[in-house]
């Protein structure tokens, strides 16, 4: 569970965003974040990893104040699709792995299942700058889907992505998620997709006072 205490976001004291958000995000849920741009979508998804602090209020993951994104569990899928372009598709896929110095063949089985699921098959041993738009942003998220946290924060995951794919995709985070019965928070500017993916749809224009 992860709740907003008057939480107030921004990136200048004095000239907050949006003030007084309370909210709580129950576990096994999906929510959708919709609203114009501008509004504060990606500073409150910042805000809640902690790559912004609060500018008032506080963030809370089960019951407790956040410490750190790593041990409260928290992954943010950015909109431009992060990857580390000196590793193959599978590293990056096992990066987290790696960074421990800890990969087994099972983890290696499970992230070439994970690119096969997400239409990179046939991507083991190519590097980012080799794919487009479309396949970064799935290489991406089979690094999410891989990394299994308690709460995924996903700020446009599929906008790059061709109708039918898009379709599979959506599909794809919902089989995932009723297995992680994680929590997973999603900016995204389709009403369509909103509604047809998550358990809630949040209005960022009512969900704090804009400044």
């Amino acid at each position: 569970m992860v709740e907003l205490k008057n939480l107030s976001i921004g990136y200048e004291k004095n000239d907050p965003i949006l003030t007084e958000i309370n909210y709580t995000f129950e576990d096994d849920k999906i929510y959708g974040l919709i609203g114009p741009s501008g509004f504060g979508k990606t500073t409150l998804l910042r805000t809640m990893c902690g790559l912004l602090k609060p500018l008032a209020g506080e963030v809370l993951v089960n019951g407790k104040p956040f410490k750190n994104a790593r041990e409260d569990g928290i992954y943010m899928m950015f909109q431009n699709y992060t990857s580390f372009d000196w590793l193959t598709c599978l590293e990056n896929v096992l990066i987290v792995k790696r960074i421990s110095g800890n990969i087994s063949e099972k983890n290696i089985t499970v992230a070439k299942e994970i690119l096969k699921l997400v239409g990179l098959g046939e991507k083991f041993d190519s590097y980012p700058t080799q794919l487009s738009g479309g396949q970064k942003q799935r290489l991406a998220l089979a690094r999410t889907i891989f990394m299994e946290p308690s709460v995924v924060l996903m700020d446009e995951p599929l906008s790059a992505l061709d109708e039918k794919t898009r379709a599979d995709m959506q599909q794809l985070i919902k089989n995932d998620h009723s297995n992680d019965k994680n929590i997973i928070i999603m900016i995204t500017h389709s009403k369509d997709e909103a509604y047809k993916l998550c358990d809630e749809v949040i209005d960022i224009e009512k969900l704090g006072r804009k400044m």
